[in-house]
């Protein structure tokens, strides 16, 4: 399970950064495969809920953001892809609430920083936010293999 998750992981990384889009079955079966892994490990299903209202509060709290900055209401999917948004909802059975809360956090971080880079050698604004996380995500689930963790069960913060 986990080298099929790399895989699509890696995929997600590999399409966003060539074209800047995902197709929508890889948030679907990644979403499809953490819901697997979260009911066969008998996860408690509340997890679900409060990963998903952080998600919603984070992206409510987007909207007033950009309405409140450009003084009219303001779609805050022509900030953000659809895309990006169906990765935040795949992943939510990946991790406990508090470690979900973390990974976004600094996964928007690493994001920022690898787009800088990025910037460096392209000219485009998009930033290929789905991609970038799948990586980081990629890199995580590599450290936390080697010493021997798990993104639900630890609790990192």
């Amino acid at each position: 399970m986990e080298l099929l998750l790399i895989g699509l992981l890696l995929l997600v990384f590999i399409q966003d950064m060539k074209f800047r889009a995902i197709h929508i079955a890889l948030p679907v079966v990644i979403s499809i495969l953490g819901l697997y892994v979260f009911i066969e490990n008998n996860f408690d299903k509340s997890i679900l809920f409060y990963n998903g209202l952080f998600l919603v509060i984070t992206l409510l709290g987007l909207y007033l953001y950009l309405s409140v900055k450009n003084r009219k209401l303001t779609n805050p999917f022509n900030s953000i892809g659809k895309g990006d948004i169906l990765f935040f909802v795949a992943i939510i059975p990946y991790f406990s609430t508090a470690n979900y809360i973390l990974y976004f956090i600094t996964g928007m971080l690493f994001s920022i920083l690898m787009f800088f880079i990025i910037k460096l050698k392209t000219r485009t604004n998009l930033v290929p936010l789905a991609g970038l996380l799948a990586f980081y995500m990629i890199l995580l689930k590599g450290v936390f293999y080697a010493v021997d963790l798990n993104f639900f069960e630890t609790k990192l913060i």
